[in-house]
């Protein structure tokens, strides 16, 4: 069987990569919503993050805790989109 028609089995027979079901579609929607979304404080503050400005320990850990919250939640939120190519 050649490779390309392998793939296809492969994903026909639910192996390896696949698309989530609706349930956790719906449990990526419930974890967005409970992210919320930054005020405007700490948009100030990601943004000097991102500029490298970094504040002295041990509150550096907070502020990159805070930069690492919101990069996830920029990478999840598309996941969530209505108009995703699955």
């Amino acid at each position: 069987m050649p490779f390309p028609q392998l793939v296809l089995h492969q994903i026909q027979e639910g192996r390896w990569l696949k698309a989530p079901t609706f349930t956790t579609f719906q449990y990526i929607g419930a974890v967005i919503d409970e992210m919320s979304s930054p005020k405007d404080e700490q948009i100030a503050l990601i943004r000097l993050t991102l500029e490298d400005r970094k504040m002295s320990y041990p509150d550096r850990f907070e502020q990159e805790k805070l930069l690492n919250l919101h990069k996830a939640k920029m990478l999840v939120e598309p996941v969530n989109s209505p108009d995703r190519n699955f």
